[in-house]
């Protein structure tokens, strides 16, 4: 059985846009199958980027819910 190396993971999504993680996350939360590792991994690369905006996120989207990411660093 395969293992998921996060570190690896958010590595390679630190090279993304904020854009193109925000559209990342709402495409993983419009999908049939879910992937909570993958959700976790660009919330945590969005964190590092600007704690400010993710905690408004956080707080308006039930806690890594509803909300997309969009709105709260400035991309709508």
């Amino acid at each position: 059985m395969a293992t998921i190396d996060i570190a690896i993971i958010r590595n390679g999504l630190a090279g993304r846009t904020t854009l193109e993680l925000c559209d990342d996350y709402a495409h993983l939360k419009k999908c049939q199958r879910p992937m909570p590792w993958a959700e976790q991994a660009i919330s945590d690369v969005l964190f590092i980027r600007d704690e400010t905006s993710w905690f408004l996120w956080q707080m308006d989207g039930d806690l890594f819910g509803r909300a997309l990411p969009h709105r709260f660093f400035g991309l709508v």
